[in-house]
């Protein structure tokens, strides 16, 4: 299997990798939508901040991917508000959902 080459062992990845990645997060954010609309959804937003702050800082970015990355973002924000309380400033996360079901 060959080793995913990390953008900043050798400078910043090309805008054609950066899309690579950004298009893996689009599923994976729209998977937690998906998610988030059952009960027992678990949320881990704050690791795909940290994704998309990972490209931001490891690729070299046109403007159309800096307009996905903020779309994407806020996404997330909608995401991280507990449903019924838009004002609340918890976010929701795996391991609180986790101890919940147990």
């Amino acid at each position: 299997m060959k080793a995913k080459r990390c953008p900043t062992s050798e400078g910043p990845g090309t805008s054609t990798q950066a899309d690579a990645e950004l298009q893996h997060i689009e599923r994976a954010i729209g998977q937690l939508r998906a998610m988030s609309q059952k009960a027992a959804g678990t949320l881990n937003v704050e690791y795909w901040h940290e994704r998309l702050t990972a490209v931001c800082t490891g690729y070299v970015l046109v403007p159309a991917q800096r307009r996905r990355i903020d779309a994407l973002r806020k996404v997330l924000d909608s995401l991280s508000q507990p449903q019924g309380d838009p004002t609340s400033g918890r976010k929701r996360t795996t391991n609180r959902l986790w101890a919940k079901a147990a």
